[in-house]
């Protein structure tokens, strides 16, 4: 289990560090920390169609709350306005920093660094946890834990409101003949470091005389070309957006990462339906930027080790974020099996259009199981 937090840790450390926003809501209008206001009203929507499901089924909020995955903070805020008590977990120290740093509720919200497999609270210690847009990145093994873990924590009476992936539909083969794709850069570097993370943003047309369906897998990536040759193939990765039909548009914001080796390449960006083709093998034009990869800067000659701490370890870089899934019948069971009612298990689009996604309503009962000595 130590591997498997290790994993999520350094990639979570990664996107908290370079792009906090966009890694909670990977959408364009919020890479670079750009429309902040728009970010946290957001939060506040979110936590407002959460508790509504409580309101339906005249159930009491109760007094303290925990976002998990809380990232930079957007509904644990939002919570505040609701609960006399909230605390935001996240396993990213710098998503925390951020969090505390832009902390509005001092007096209500205390944001957590947690990257154990389990959570810092006493058993029956709360009234609600919360979770979005989190346990979609944790593989099962870990996530199943986690949602024990919130039951644990969480009062007789108290409830549990989150989302999580079931599965991915069977992939149908998007035709050839409709494999044809319309790309343009709208923003690209034209230098970085080697090994150095940005974006390039893309417009995608369907130029084809036929529909692209939606839960098709279908993304936009790149590769990195050198004198002609492929240097780097498969970087990194952006849903299209669909279905789209014939003529219409829509954007990707692609996450790269500059090649190792300092010089001048192209950075070429393609279709792809994952586990079928790359639609440039099918005929599709890609579609190319010059990027020039410079070596990476001289150190800056070190003080002595009296006058600085113990540097921390450099964190992974990850390209495209994971997504996994656990099958809704598994997640209903899992809940029943220790006493508590799952009040409603309903489709849910958070996940995107490639899964089959739902969001749980849980009630937490008298009966759970210590899971520190049962897994």
């Amino acid at each position: 289990m130590s591997k498997e937090l290790d994993r999520v840790r350094d990639a979570w450390e990664t996107l908290g560090t370079s792009d906090p926003y966009w890694a909670v809501l990977t959408e364009h209008e919020f890479h670079g920390g750009e429309a902040k206001t728009r970010f946290f009203d957001s939060g506040r929507a979110e936590i407002r169609k959460l508790l509504d499901v409580l309101d339906k089924h005249r159930r009491p909020y109760g007094d303290a709350a925990v976002d998990f995955g809380c990232g930079v903070g957007r509904l644990s805020y939002a919570l505040a306005e609701h609960f006399k008590h909230v605390t935001g977990v996240d396993v990213a120290r710098s998503m925390i920093e951020e969090a505390r740093a832009s902390n509005p509720f001092p007096d209500r919200v205390r944001f957590v660094h947690n990257d154990a497999a389990t959570l810092p609270f006493d058993d029956d210690s709360v009234d609600l946890v919360i979770s979005v847009i989190t346990l979609q990145h944790i593989r099962p093994a870990l996530s199943l834990r986690y949602m024990l873990e919130m039951a644990r924590i969480v009062r007789p009476g108290g409830h549990l409101l989150f989302q999580v992936p079931s599965h991915i539909p069977a992939v149908r083969p998007i035709p050839p003949w409709h494999s044809k794709a319309e790309l343009h850069v709208l923003e690209a570097p034209s230098t970085l470091e080697v090994g150095e993370n940005s974006y390039i943003r893309v417009g995608v047309t369907n130029a084809s005389d036929g529909e692209w369906p939606s839960g098709q897998l279908l993304n936009a990536g790149n590769h990195w070309r050198r004198n002609g040759l492929m240097a780097v193939q498969d970087d990194g990765r952006d849903s299209v957006r669909c279905p789209l039909k014939p003529g219409e548009h829509t954007e990707a914001l692609i996450r790269i990462k500059a090649p190792a080796e300092p010089g001048s390449y192209e950075l070429e960006v393609d279709v792809v339906q994952e586990s079928v083709a790359w639609w440039a093998d099918r005929g599709s034009q890609t579609v190319r930027v010059p990027v020039e990869v410079r070596a990476a800067a001289p150190a800056v000659e070190a003080p002595s080790p009296a006058d600085t701490p113990e540097p921390a370890a450099a964190p992974a870089t990850i390209g495209a974020m994971e997504m996994h899934g656990v099958r809704k019948d598994l997640v209903c069971a899992l809940f029943e099996q220790i006493g508590c009612t799952v009040l409603e298990a309903t489709p849910d689009d958070r996940a995107g259009s490639d899964w089959v996604s739902y969001f749980y309503a849980i009630e937490v009962g008298e009966y759970r199981v210590d899971i520190n000595h049962g897994l």
